[in-house]
């Protein structure tokens, strides 16, 4: 039973940050958050996360734009490893 309401308990609160970054991105960056929601939801909650600890702390003040949005996307992207082949 514990588990369940754990589980409602964090949803709601995922609900509540994706609010917030529906009056905190624009139109196109709020269709890319989602985009990038249906690929990878594990990144999706990381970036829910850190965008609104940064808008609470008041480090975005203004709604992020299309371009901006990639921008903190790229830097939150895990650096993939580059493999060198030589022959």
């Amino acid at each position: 039973m514990q588990n369940s309401e754990d589980l409602s308990e964090l949803q709601k609160q995922i609900s509540l940050f994706e609010n917030a970054l529906r009056l905190n991105l624009s139109k196109e960056a709020l269709t890319r958050y989602y985009t990038v929601k249906a690929i990878n939801p594990e990144f999706a909650l990381k970036i829910c996360i850190f965008l609104n600890q940064t808008i609470t702390q008041k480090y975005i003040n203004q709604k992020l734009n299309d371009t901006q949005f990639r921008i903190i996307l790229k830097q939150l992207q895990d650096s993939k490893k580059e493999f060198k082949i030589k022959l």
